[in-house]
C-alpha cells in the first residue's frame, strides 16, 4: 500500500482553488474561511492522531460527496510531499502511515497549518499550530444527513462549544474566542 502525494502541477491547482475558500493570511481563532453560509464543528488537535475519527471523516466524506479527500500541510506553500490524496481505499492504514511519516513534519520540511478538505470544497478542516482547537467548515447547502450525523457524533458542535465557553478553564477561554469568530 502506498500513500499518494499530489504532483507539483496538481498541487499548484489545488492550492489556488483552496485559497478561494481559506484565507491563509489569517490564523485561528479568527475566522479563516472566506465563504458565507457555512456551519462549523470543532476538534482538538492534532486531528491526524485520532486515526479512527479522521479515517471515518474521510470515508464518510467520500461516500457522501463522491470525491477524493486531501490533507495539505504548510498551508498554501507549494512544498514537495505537502499534499496527500485519499481515494477511499484502505483509508485507515493510509492514515496510520501519514501519521507515522508526518509526526515530525518530515523532519521539519512541512508544517502548519494543516488543512483537510474534499475536492469540491464542500467541507474544509483547518488546524493551526497556535490553537488547541481546529475548525471544520461545511457548506450548509451541501451538508448531507450522513455527513452531518458523523460530524455531530465525533466533533464538537456549536452547542457544545457554547457550553465549553461557560467554563473558566483554559479550554473555556479558547472556546469563547472561537465562539466569537464562528457564530453561525
Amino acid at each position: 500500500m502506498m500513500v499518494v502525494n499530489v504532483s507539483p502541477v496538481n498541487l499548484s491547482r489545488i492550492v489556488e482553488k483552496l485559497s478561494e475558500v481559506v484565507d491563509f493570511k489569517s490564523d485561528l481563532p479568527s475566522k479563516v474561511f472566506l465563504e458565507n453560509e457555512l456551519v462549523f464543528w470543532f476538534f482538538e488537535r492534532p486531528l491526524l492522531a485520532f486515526i479512527e475519527v479522521v479515517s471515518g471523516l474521510i470515508s464518510k466524506s467520500i461516500s457522501s460527496y463522491g470525491v477524493d479527500v486531501f490533507v495539505k500541510f504548510s498551508g498554501d506553500e507549494l512544498l514537495d510531499n505537502s499534499c496527500i490524496v485519499f481515494d477511499g481505499c484502505d483509508t485507515e492504514n493510509k492514515i496510520l502511515i501519514v501519521n507515522d511519516d508526518y509526526v515530525n513534519f518530515l523532519g521539519g520540511k512541512v508544517g502548519y497549518p494543516i488543512v483537510l478538505f474534499n475536492e469540491s470544497h464542500d467541507w474544509v478542516a483547518f488546524e493551526s499550530a497556535h490553537e488547541e482547537f481546529g475548525v471544520i467548515a461545511v457548506r450548509e447547502a451541501s451538508l448531507s444527513k450522513g455527513f452531518f450525523d458523523y460530524l455531530e457524533s465525533n466533533f464538537i458542535s456549536a452547542k457544545i462549544l457554547d457550553e465549553l465557553a461557560l467554563s473558566s478553564t483554559a479550554d473555556g477561554l479558547t472556546a469563547r474566542a472561537f465562539k466569537e469568530s464562528y457564530r453561525s
